[in-house]
């Protein structure tokens, strides 16, 4: 069992550090990142790391014994977390691309709620489900996560000059 979970384990951390080489590669504006195909190839590496960290948390062989308000607290996490996933997405759908910044919805208050969203279901799972290797691997995972928003943040203030503004008017 602890051999799967490492896998598992291996599997979601070399998606997280492709995703993270891909952000660094554009933020450095280099030409393989913006590749045709480049793009899809995060996506199916983003699909590919989250079904990982699912089994990885599944099949986390080492429980904790959590009281139950702790566990209803991780379960609002996760659920919060992906309702910000799913919101933040489709408020922004149709927006990429179009040389403005999304103020509106989430957006208005939340300056990055999909990023907001993956480190509350990163945390918030692995609680609900007990699962202790889980709950420490969050540490990781949220590293990535804030190395994301802060290229990407260095990303909008170099495009949008009104991008530290908006970033004083909302939060994370």
């Amino acid at each position: 069992m602890f051999t799967s979970f490492l896998i598992w384990f291996g599997l979601c951390f070399v998606c997280y550090l492709l995703r993270t080489i891909f952000e660094i590669l554009k933020s450095e504006h280099a030409k393989i990142a913006s590749v045709k195909g480049a793009g899809i190839s995060i996506y199916a590496i983003m699909a590919i790391l989250w079904f990982s960290w699912f089994q990885m948390c599944i099949i986390d062989p080492e429980k904790i014994f959590l009281p139950r308000w702790l566990r209803y607290v991780g379960l609002f996490f996760f659920t919060a977390g992906i309702f910000l996933f799913i919101l933040s997405h489709r408020q922004m759908k149709g927006f990429k691309h179009r040389g403005f910044i999304v103020k509106n919805g989430l957006y208005s208050r939340i300056r990055n709620p999909m990023y907001l969203g993956f480190t509350l279901w990163v945390i918030g799972f692995p609680l609900f489900l007990q699962k202790l290797y889980s709950l420490y691997s969050a540490i990781i995972w949220i590293t990535f996560i804030l190395i994301w928003k802060a290229l990407e943040e260095k990303e909008l203030e170099r495009k949008y000059p009104d991008y530290q503004d908006y970033k004083k008017k909302t939060w994370f």
